[in-house]
Formats: structure tokens, C-alpha cells, sequence
């Protein structure tokens, strides 16, 4: 099957641990996909939303995320390429949160009639299906952890992990650097803190020598010491079997290669 096509970035996601069936191959390739150029800061879909479609990322990165108190925003997750942000409405199609891009994106609608009648012709295409949702909520416990027992340094090395081991699970951070359009008010809103909080933070991290953060590019410097800040298990993202062993920094584990850039 042709790489570089728009359903090879989700073949690619479904197979993580083992090849599908030809013919589940097939199914995906014919889905219908829209593909579709967003800039920054669009709103996909808004948290009431009723959704008919389900939200392929191809390029760029999105977040999801619900207002709280007033207009203050909790961000609940990332997304990187390869992740159906909203799989979730498949099946419950009101939105609970919504979701944003962070930068531009593109992405690939695949409407929810076709991907059910996929689903219904193959209880293998299913399965596979089911376990990238329930990857999503075990990310989802893991942020609800990590907002509720950790400190500010703690949630944020939580996070850089976090990204880590899902962008080098996909080869998207060699070299232990990675870029991510993020600002300062999108990091307070994924760690439940401040702007001026999230920026002190931040120069503690650099002033541990445990990351290098300049002008959204991130490097992991000291995987150790980030992972115990983090009290960071990579067991819930199940993505060990996609790892790319290359060069690793001391103390980083053989399954994990990647470093972080984030804006």
C-alpha cells in the first residue's frame, strides 16, 4: 500500500502491534477521507457539538480542552500526528471538549457512517479500534493524576515525558529535540497554573540543566531527573512495541530515543 497517502498515517497508528488483514488494509484505504487545512488556533469542534465526523491529524498538533471557571481553559490533552483527536464521537457524537489546533494542522475528516460500516464488516478492524480508545482514556486517567498529586514542576516534567515517548513512538523526536507549537498559556493550561507560574517553572527545569527550552524547541538533557520529577511510567501509552532503538542519552531507556520540542 502507497505511502505517503492520507490513510497510511492511520495504518501506521492501527498497527503499532501487529500488521492488519488485507482486506482490514483495504477497508481503511477506501474510507472517505476530507483532508483539510487549518491555521492556528481553529476550533475544530466545540465542546456541545453534535459530530459527524471523526478528526484524522496528518500534520501538526492539536489540543483538547474544556472552559472551567469563567473563561479560564484546562487543557486535557495533546494530539500528534496519526491520533483520531475525537474517536470518542463515534459513538457518543456530542462533543464533551472541544478541540484546537495548535499551529497549523492538517487533517482528514472521515465520516462517522463510513468508519461504522467498516467497523461492522470487520470485528478484527474493531478491536483495534476499541484499543486505541481505550489508550485515549488511559491518558486521560494519567492527566487527571498528574493535575491532582503532582506539584507545577512535577505536572510539566510529566508532560515533556509524556510527549516524549508518544512523538518517538511515532519518529518525531530524533535527536532527543523536537518542535511544538505551544506558548506559554497553552503550558499553564495543560498544568492547571498561571502564565507567569508555568514561566518559572520552566527556567527551573532549565536552571536544573534537565531540559534546554528555547523559542519552542525543548532538548532533553537529563532523562533521569525528568522522569523523577514526573514520577513518570510510559506503561499506560502502550507504545514500547513502536520505539525506535538509535544512540540513546545516559540514563535514557533503549525503548525511548526521542527529546522534546515544544513552543
Amino acid at each position: 500500500m502507497e505511502m505517503g497517502r492520507p490513510y497510511s498515517r492511520l495504518l501506521s497508528r492501527l498497527e503499532r502491534f501487529g500488521p492488519l488483514l488485507p482486506e482490514d488494509r483495504q477497508r481503511i484505504a477506501g474510507l472517505p477521507l476530507k483532508l483539510v487545512n487549518v491555521p492556528t488556533d481553529f476550533e475544530i469542534v466545540s465542546h456541545g457539538d453534535i459530530s459527524s465526523k471523526c478528526s484524522l491529524l496528518l500534520d501538526g498538533f492539536l489540543c483538547s480542552h474544556k472552559i472551567v471557571t469563567g473563561s479560564r481553559r484546562q487543557i486535557t490533552s495533546f494530539y500528534i500526528p496519526g491520533d483520531v483527536a475525537d474517536l470518542t464521537t463515534l459513538y457518543l457524537p456530542r462533543a464533551e471538549q472541544s478541540l484546537t489546533s495548535l499551529g497549523p494542522a492538517v487533517l482528514a475528516f472521515v465520516p462517522h457512517a463510513a468508519l461504522r460500516e467498516a467497523l461492522d464488516q470487520s470485528s478484527s478492524l474493531a478491536q483495534v479500534l476499541w484499543r486505541e480508545t481505550l489508550v485515549q482514556a488511559s491518558i486521560l486517567q494519567e492527566w487527571l493524576l498528574n493535575l491532582g498529586s503532582r506539584d507545577a514542576s512535577g505536572r510539566l516534567a510529566h508532560i515533556v515525558c509524556e510527549l516524549t515517548a508518544r512523538l518517538q513512538a511515532v519518529g518525531l523526536a530524533r535527536d532527543f529535540s523536537f518542535s511544538m507549537p505551544w506558548t506559554q498559556t497553552d503550558v499553564a493550561d495543560a498544568c492547571g497554573i498561571s502564565s507567569v507560574h508555568a514561566n518559572r517553572v520552566i527556567q527551573d527545569l532549565r536552571r536544573l540543566r534537565v531540559i534546554e527550552w528555547e523559542s519552542r524547541r525543548v532538548k532533553i538533557r537529563d532523562w533521569d531527573t525528568l522522569v523523577r520529577l514526573a514520577g513518570f511510567n510510559d506503561e499506560y501509552l502502550q507504545c514500547r512495541a513502536a520505539a525506535v532503538k538509535e544512540p540513546h542519552l545516559p540514563g535514557f531507556p533503549q525503548n525511548f530515543d526521542g527529546a522534546a520540542s515544544f513552543v
